[in-house]
């Protein structure tokens, strides 16, 4: 019975792709379906509208900041990178990368001390992730690292003197 209701949201959801006004509906429906009848979460389309990034004036003891948006397309890559803190994860981001290729979409970022920067959904993209990873390369030690929530609306992640936060943000 999962299997045939399964196999009739998939022919629905399959005649309403060639509409582009409901695009990016039908994959969240798509990701939604396919969670439901699935036995464990499986990844799901990013439906957000973007990121605003604002540096502090005296952000990263007033030093340009790498940051790295990471879109990890499985769970048990997912699992392993959130225990990877940021020092470690830009030394070995290369080896990472391809070590799991499939699983990783890379966004890296310079941002420098008062610069704001708004990263729409356009510029993101709504890959089906099973999770979003924040990296930023501060000089001060620390873990550096942070699993974004997915926010409907937006996320503002404020770049402070020794460590960033992420709040829910309208764009």
């Amino acid at each position: 019975m999962r299997q045939l209701q399964l196999f009739i949201m998939t022919v629905l959801i399959s005649l309403l792709c060639g509409c582009s006004t409901v695009g990016s509906v039908t994959s969240v429906v798509a990701s939604s379906v396919a969670n439901t009848f699935a036995g464990e979460p499986q990844p799901a389309y990013l439906d957000w509208k973007g990121l605003m990034i604002a540096a502090d004036p005296n952000a990263n003891a007033n030093s340009a900041i790498a940051l790295d948006i990471v879109f990890v397309r499985d769970k048990q890559t997912l699992e392993k990178l959130l225990v990877v803190p940021a020092a470690s994860w830009f030394a070995t981001r290369a080896e990472l990368q391809r070590t799991f290729p499939e699983a990783l979409i890379v966004r890296s970022l310079e941002l420098v001390p008062s610069q704001t920067l708004r990263l729409t959904e356009a510029e993101l993209g709504s890959p089906r992730v099973a999770g979003v990873l924040l990296f930023a390369n501060y000089l001060s030690p620390g873990e550096h690292r942070l699993r974004l929530p997915t926010l409907r609306n937006g996320a503002l992640v404020r770049l402070g003197p020794a460590e960033f936060t992420v709040t829910d943000h309208t764009l």
